[in-house]
């Protein structure tokens, strides 16, 4: 078991590499070697799918959905539901599905589902974790070739270059991708002032580009007795967008335009170390992380009338430097067959520093808390107990302490002391076969950005995007019944939450009082922050099952629903939660015609409303649906895979709907502005080419 001890309890999983690599074979409907905690998918099961990387498996095992983690503080709030040979990837820049597709399929024994007692205490707090097992010996690579080309007539490529080898305890990756998007997403508003008079149409067309290059490797070799691995990335980004705005009264004629070029960029990079070691009866993880990365902004503008004649100008320039040093280590052991402890601590220190220009032409007030350095030490220490009183049932018990002090300087000066119980415990239940239930009440301290501390300009909004360093991180007490059944060929994972919030994270009004005591000059913005208590209710669902009457197919829905409740610190009321989708859901029907080494699917992504509630106005989004329709073909000289998508097959849109009070929304509601999005070609025109070396 030496390196492939987890931060949880992931000693009774058994996890190891498997002797040999059983061919590609015939499919298995059904899960095999399985037991109460663990599901397990040999790597038959996968044939009929014809993959070419792990990622490709662990998109077709029922009743899993991949989840990166949410990007919050430290590493145990970011560490997703993947494992790779029973050790989690040290690293929380790379995406889990850029790790899974740098693994051939070649290399993959077989894909576990772990549940119950087997994840209890997990660092993650996911309820399923998805274990890839490897083969001990294994030398490949993999690339993938392809391009995008849609109503820009520009042909935007994409690519991929991995390889990867494995000796037994020794093992080593390298891997590059690229990619790029030049699209066009042209919109229209049609604004209401007074509401019911139509004053004013606005055609918003916007040209854009978008290009990524990331570098990764990793290496992992014996060491003391034990095992070291490490991961690295490095990575850049660049975006371009022309948003200009031209404004017309509803018989067409001009009356104003804002002509804006915006460009943003970033590089960073990742350093991870791992390093497991057993001594005696006791297991040793320790976890070292280092990212850095420099992000900037630029972006202009100029306004004109109906004549031409300018108006006003702006320039905005946003410099941020950001970095996370992270350190953590456990020691767990085994009481026992049917008990487990672990107790250790993480420590961190976070950065933000911003530096923000923000000129116009005539002369406007500076920006609050545009200048602004944050800085967060913060520490976390755990203990758990994992007991399974029979082969049905598993109870864990947890405890954790976090304290963390954050000092501002700059615009603002001040510093803040959090602290923070998070106990939590979870009782699982396994029966007949392969069908488990749970139920877990915990307290859960939600992330904070540090982007939410420091403003910047929202020009084309007319608005401030306020910061506000006295947020804090909301609490949640949360009572989750879970269900992870399967019957058959099918899966169906269902959680159900009740949300107990105090500090409900939302929008809160702030004044610049622009340095003078009369408030005649003074200036209102929203800002995050906290707004009292709240609760809402969840429901996350995933379903998995052939389809009837339609061989070599498989459908798989998941989605979630949110029901959210706060009283409104403006109006008094009941309202919903600021930016919380009321609903999403992802729909995937695909058929495998293995004969023909051919497939085809349909892939269906909606999101529901959300709401931001500012102090004067209410701000509705809705997205989608996105459609994408794909064929692909193994049918081809060594192998290689071919595949053509007709994305955005029937012309998805964005949707947005501001309504404009005054004073506040307590007051009449007296403009809206309704907007829409398309992008300029549906469908558009996705090709890759794929292989094996």
């Amino acid at each position: 078991m030496l390196g492939r001890i987890m931060v949880s309890a992931l000693a009774l999983t058994g996890v190891a590499y498997a002797d040999e690599t059983p061919p590609l074979g015939a499919a298995n409907s059904t899960p095999v070697n399985s037991s109460s905690d663990r599901v397990v998918y040999d790597v038959a099961y996968f044939a009929q799918y014809n993959p070419s990387n792990a990622a490709d498996m662990v998109r077709q095992t029922p009743g899993f959905t991949l989840d990166g983690g949410d990007d919050r503080r430290g590493f145990s709030g970011a560490v997703g539901n993947l494992l790779i040979d029973g050790v989690r990837p040290s690293t929380k820049s790379q995406s889990l599905d850029t790790i899974l597709s740098q693994i051939p399929a070649n290399q993959v024994v077989r894909i576990e589902l772990l549940r119950g007692a087997l994840v209890a205490g997990d660092a993650s707090g996911q309820s399923i974790l998805v274990n890839v097992v490897r083969t001990p010996s294994a030398g490949s690579g993999l690339w993938e070739a392809g391009f995008e080309y849609t109503s820009r007539e520009v042909f935007a490529p994409r690519g991929n270059l991995s390889y990867s080898g494995r000796n037994g305890n020794l093992e080593w990756g390298v891997g590059g991708s690229l990619f790029t998007q030049y699209r066009d997403l042209p919109g229209w508003r049609y604004i209401e002032e007074p509401i019911g008079t139509h004053a004013m149409d606005v055609d918003t067309p916007s040209p854009r580009d978008f290009r990524e290059v990331t570098l990764n490797g990793n290496v992992a070799f014996p060491l003391a007795g034990g095992r070291m691995s490490a991961t690295s990335q490095l990575n850049y980004f660049r975006f371009h967008a022309d948003s200009d705005y031209l404004f017309t009264d509803p018989v067409g004629a001009p009356l104003e335009s804002l002509l804006t070029v915006f460009q943003e960029q970033q590089r960073g990079f990742e350093i991870g170390l791992n390093y497991d070691r057993d001594f005696g009866p006791w297991s040793m993880a320790l976890i070292g992380l280092v990212n850095r990365a420099r992000y900037e902004s630029d972006e202009t503008g100029d306004d004109l009338d109906g004549g031409g004649a300018p108006n006003f100008s702006y320039f905005q320039n946003v410099q941020q430097d950001t970095g996370e040093t992270i350190v953590r280590g456990t020691l767990s052991r085994s009481l026992g067959p049917r008990q487990r402890i672990e107790f250790g601590g993480e420590g961190a220190f976070n950065s933000l520093d911003q530096a923000l220009i923000f000129e116009t032409n005539p002369p406007s007030p500076p920006i609050p808390d545009s200048n602004v350095l944050v800085e967060e030490e913060r520490a976390e220490f755990f203990g758990s107990h994992t007991w399974r009183p029979s082969d049905q049932w598993s109870i864990e018990t947890r405890l954790a302490w976090e304290t963390s002090t954050l000092t501002f300087s700059g615009d603002t000066d001040q510093t803040v002391d959090l602290q923070f119980w998070k106990p939590s415990i979870q009782i699982s239940r396994t029966f007949a076969g392969n069908n488990q239930l749970r139920f877990r009440y915990y307290r859960d301290v939600g992330q904070l950005d540090f982007g939410d501390f420091v403003s910047a300009a929202a020009v084309a909004d007319a608005l401030i995007a306020g910061g506000n360093p006295d947020l804090t991180p909301q609490t949640d007490w949360r009572a989750e019944i879970g269900a992870d059944l399967r019957f058959g060929e099918a899966a169906l994972a269902l959680t159900l939450t009740h949300h107990d919030i105090q500090d409900v994270a939302d929008l809160v009004r702030l004044t610049d009082t622009r340095g003078t005591p009369s408030p005649a000059d003074d200036v209102f913005y929203d800002a995050p922050g906290n707004i009292g208590d709240g609760e809402a209710w969840s429901l996350d669902a995933n379903f998995s099952t052939p389809v009837p009457f339609i061989p070599g197919s498989r459908l798989t829905i998941n989605g979630y629903l949110w029901d959210t409740e706060v009283i409104d610190p403006v109006t008094g009321q009941t309202r919903i939660i600021s930016n919380q989708p009321e609903s999403q859901f992802e729909v995937n029907f695909r058929q495998d015609i293995t004969d023909l080494r051919f497939a085809w699917g349909v892939s269906i992504f909606k999101q529901g409303e959300a709401r931001a509630y500012r102090f004067n106005e209410t701000d509705t989004s809705e997205e989608g649906p996105w459609i994408d329709v794909f064929v692909e073909t193994t049918a081809l000289p060594n192998n290689m895979k071919l595949r053509l998508w007709a994305a955005n097959a029937f012309d998805g849109s964005v949707h947005r709907d501001r309504r404009f009070f005054t004073p506040d929304r307590t007051g009449t509601n007296y403009r809206r502005d309704l907007r829409e999005r398309q992008f300029a070609s549906a469908p558009w025109v996705i090709v890759e080419l794929s292989g094996q070396f």
